[in-house]
């Protein structure tokens, strides 16, 4: 057998080893590859990998990704490799992104490779703004998610059950569970280190092969892994300046079950205390008894309560589940500011993206919950945001429309019964978040929520 390319649009290509289709780039995106002739896609259709560098938060806009403007060219072709140049810029072509990709076959077990080699530049005249990300490298030059790791529809089965990171030095276990945990966060690798998802009987490998610290993260929706560079030092955004460069270079490959098995049993698992200080989403009411600690089912259907604190200073808020207070128990969600503060716990995890029903135009939804406050100054209070099906903005929720409560508790008042209903909701929804709200200063707690659909 041997290795052919076939250019099928400007930025798309079609590789083959004899009639086998072993991996496309379609509009700068690397899809449905196998890592030996005959073996299953280890990355799919649904989550491609992109071949230019971007940012996390709110990616898809156009200005935060140099996906735009793509063009690839062959530059290599025989038959035991095949080379392209993948180019793209940001809309406005603040961003010039060059990723060479390298697609090779050999070895006895006639195994298949990826190497990319990324670089990024800011062209004279321009910046490019880059906003903080606290938990990986704001600038990103590998989203790499392995097919079958997660997917939204109900019942079926996982691949994989938790992202390793093999230092040469040691193996590192990071189940895979829905908690925005910290050793999910922050995760430095550097020239030769790796990242596998096992156990399976083939297992998807990035190996780092550039110098340079890079920091990864693995997102706790999909357990998909982000590699890049820290660009910000703090909570600020940062304009890059012309001339700013970036290079990176990682190498894609598969492990086989006895490989895999290996790493596995050298490895240590990561420490993550969250997971009995965190709540998890549950049908009826949440009383907050149960956390990802102690809950018994399938994390794959697992979702965690999160936190948020949109205005103010987050080092003066805590979070936290109560166990000595409740309306009809000893547990509940608190929040405690120091000084004022706009937070929320929020529950974001519903929809069919999450492995839950589809959502029905023209249902009405309610949120309800008791009210527990010893607040200085502010109110708590309850909310519901929605996104529709169709609308842009699906991971920026200050595109949802949102529906409050028309009342709030303040001062030191002691279990309020709260809820809030929205209209029916047309265009269909796709996701809904849960807010538990405070804006001031002191105390609040929050029992009994209970989320109802279909009114």
């Amino acid at each position: 057998m041997a290795l052919t390319a076939l250019q099928t649009g400007d930025s798309s290509l079609v590789v083959r080893d004899g009639d086998e289709v072993i991996a496309e780039i379609r509009d700068l995106h690397l899809r449905n590859v196998r890592f030996r002739p005959g073996g299953r896609l280890l990355i799919g259709n649904e989550v491609p990998l992109p071949l230019f560098w971007e940012q996390y938060a709110n990616h898809e806009d156009p200005e935060r990704n140099a996906g735009s403007n793509g063009r690839l060219r062959i530059v290599h072709a025989s038959p035991a490799s095949v080379s392209v140049v993948c180019e793209g810029t940001t809309e406005s072509s603040a961003v010039e992104s060059v990723f060479e990709t390298s697609f090779r076959s050999g070895g006895g077990d006639r195994r298949y490779e990826v190497e990319i080699r990324a670089t990024m530049r800011i062209p004279e005249g321009r910046s490019w703004s880059v906003t903080p990300n606290p938990s990986h490298g704001e600038v990103e030059f590998c989203n790499i998610w392995p097919d079958g790791a997660f997917s939204s529809t109900m019942k079926k089965t996982m691949r994989y059950s938790a992202c390793y990171v093999d230092r040469g030095t040691g193996v590192t276990k990071i189940p895979h569970h829905h908690l925005e945990s910290q050793d999910k966060h922050n995760i430095t690798l550097h020239t030769g280190d790796r990242m596998v998802w096992l156990l399976e009987d083939e297992n998807l490998c990035v190996t780092l092969l550039s110098t340079g610290t890079v920091t990864a993260g693995i997102c706790a929706y999909m357990w998909d892994a982000h590699l890049g560079y820290k660009a910000c030092t703090d909570a600020t955004a940062k304009a890059l300046p012309a001339g700013s460069e970036y290079f990176a270079a990682y190498r894609l490959s598969a492990l086989d079950a006895r490989e895999g098995n290996r790493l596995m049993e050298s490895s240590v698992l990561a420490a993550a205390t969250e997971l009995d200080a965190t709540p998890v989403i549950v049908d009826g009411v949440h009383t907050f008894a149960e956390t990802l600690w102690t809950v018994k089912r399938d994390p794959a259907d697992v979702w965690p309560w999160e936190t948020e604190v949109h205005t103010g200073d987050p080092g003066t808020v805590n979070f936290f589940v109560d166990r000595t207070r409740g309306w009809d128990d000893h547990a509940s969600v608190c929040i405690d500011a120091r000084r004022s503060a706009g937070a929320m716990w929020k529950a974001t995890a519903l929809g069919p993206a999450f492995r839950q029903q589809e959502f029905t135009a023209g249902e009405r939804y309610r949120l309800s919950a008791y009210v527990n406050t010893e607040l200085v100054s502010g109110a708590a209070s309850l909310a519901i945001r929605v996104h529709r099906k169709g609308a842009p903005g699906v991971y920026d929720p200050t595109q949802y429309d949102v529906f409050r409560c028309s009342t709030g508790v303040t001062g030191t008042a002691g279990w309020t019964y709260l809820e809030v209903t929205t209209p029916p909701v047309r265009p269909v929804a796709d996701r809904i978040h849960l807010l538990l709200e405070m804006h001031g200063s002191g105390k609040c707690w929050f029992d009994n929520v209970q989320f109802l659909r279909g009114l």
